[in-house]
């Protein structure tokens, strides 16, 4: 079944949002914990600050998606989404104390994560052969937010991530108002909103986050045990993500020789064996690059098969839904791995603490392999 119904005459909206989005999440994610450390945050209350994008994550996907499929204007709801957060963010430095600071992290997180379940919902619509040659824009804006934002602030101060992710926020919302609408056809009886099957597929990707919780959290710190210096340890990081890349440009060849299914439990086996590698090999600068490649299919790959799934599982009316649903189980896996990895460490110690991700993501593979994952499709 192809995804693609609607014809825009260019892709460079789309493109532009996803760069713009992951661009900021390259911001955040690695250097906003300095900007709050500058503020004067202790370590517990930062922790705390930190946790609170990760709930964010957890539920904001998920009403923004409803509310989107609900109102039937998903890129009106995309565009008031993103001026909110660009308007919630203005006011970070005015935020004093820890309340006033966890209020505005969570209001601009909140509208900033909501934007993206309906633009995924709606690139697939229009653009689903050519997805992963548009999404790919957003891990380049990664890349070059994590790469070149480090000697910026060398020179300039953890301040500067403020009105990094302030134009970046406003670039969003400029980009969203290029993106055609999409008004969601109107369901016709034929198969419910969203399929039953659609609630295996979400454990084993809450699963598949879960074992992501290490590696996000701490494979720099693990490195650095081993005597990595910080270049190698951000050039493991880099090769990551450009493989992420180039998969993501590549990805409409996987579909056109392989079933969704199958890509998905490939994905699943080479986490394990990914884990494993770091677990066994750490002092192997060959074993880890090579373990590094995985990380286009164990994200890159993975990610595209799961959005492409989601949408199938899901109804005309509910597409927005659904990926607001997937992310919500994304989001939620990410939060618990993270907060497990930390007991994980302790208890198994470094290596131990990979050999669990590793038998986390098995588990998921072994609900993919038991339950087949694939959608029912509507009778013609």
């Amino acid at each position: 079944m192809s995804l693609s119904h609607h014809h825009p005459r260019n892709d460079w909206p789309r493109s532009a949002f996803y760069a713009c989005y992951f661009s900021a999440l390259g911001v955040l994610l690695p250097y906003w914990p300095l900007y709050l450390r500058q503020r004067g945050f202790g370590p517990r209350a930062l922790g705390d600050l930190m946790a609170l994008l990760a709930l964010s994550r957890v539920v904001a996907p998920y009403v923004g998606g409803a509310l989107s499929d609900r109102l039937g204007h998903r890129m009106t709801a995309v565009r008031g989404a993103a001026v909110l957060a660009f308007a919630c963010f203005l006011t970070i430095p005015y935020a004093h104390g820890f309340a006033a600071m966890a209020a505005v992290m969570m209001a601009f997180s909140f509208f900033w994560y909501a934007t993206l379940p309906p633009v995924e919902a709606s690139t697939l619509a229009f653009h689903g052969d050519r997805y992963g040659r548009i999404r790919l824009w957003g891990s380049i804006g990664f890349i070059i937010a994590v790469l070149g934002l480090g000697p910026v602030l060398d020179r300039f101060g953890a301040a500067t991530v403020v009105p990094v992710i302030a134009m970046l926020l406003f670039g969003l919302w400029l980009t969203t108002l290029g993106l055609a609408p999409l008004t969601p056809p109107a369901a016709t009886g034929a198969r419910p909103p969203i399929q039953p099957g659609l609630l295996p597929f979400l454990a084993a990707c809450f699963l598949m986050q879960v074992s992501y919780g290490p590696y996000y959290t701490f494979y720099s710190l693990y490195l650095a045990h081993y005597g990595y210096s910080k270049a190698a340890i951000g050039a493991l990081w880099a090769l990551g993500v450009i493989c992420e890349v180039l998969v993501f440009w590549q990805a409409g060849r996987f579909f056109a020789h392989f079933r969704e299914s199958r890509l998905l439990a490939f994905t699943f086996a080479l986490a394990i064996v990914r884990w494993i590698l770091i677990a066994l090999f750490p002092r192997s600068w060959p074993l880890l690059a090579l373990a590094q490649t995985f990380h286009a299919f164990t994200f890159g790959l993975y990610h595209a098969v799961a959005v492409r799934l989601v949408s199938r599982f899901a109804g005309p009316g509910a597409k927005a839904r659904a990926q607001a649903i997937y992310g919500t189980a994304a989001g939620a896996g990410a939060a618990a791995g993270a907060a497990m990895s930390g007991y994980l460490w302790v208890a198994l110690g470094r290596e131990g603490m990979f050999l669990a991700a590793a038998a986390v993501a098995a588990v998921g593979f072994a609900i993919i392999a038991r339950h087949q994952i694939a959608p029912v499709e509507p009778a013609v």
